[in-house]
């Protein structure tokens, strides 16, 4: 497997760009088989509310060939953690 860190900050680099009027990303945290990222910004919290987490899984499936799984999302005040797993 690729480097895993280096490629995540690779997507969430190109994520950012695209979304950075709405969403930013950030990797708080890297655990054995994957990760959190820190969701905030002003992204609507009511319809579409998990397509921000799945364009992240969908581009690095897509756009690095890493597959990735959801598992757990935490909502805060100031944005959402959300917790990715290597499949």
């Amino acid at each position: 497997m690729p480097d895993l860190k280096g490629t995540l900050e690779v997507a969430l680099h190109e994520f950012n760009r695209i979304r950075t009027y709405v969403v930013e990303a950030k990797v708080v945290e890297h655990f054995d088989g994957g990760f959190k990222v820190f969701f905030s910004g002003s992204f609507c919290q009511t319809c579409g509310y998990y397509d921000y987490f799945e364009d992240l899984l969908y581009l690095l499936l897509d756009d690095f060939g890493v597959e990735t799984k959801i598992t757990e999302v935490t909502q805060e005040e100031e944005g959402d953690y959300v917790s990715f797993y290597f499949v």
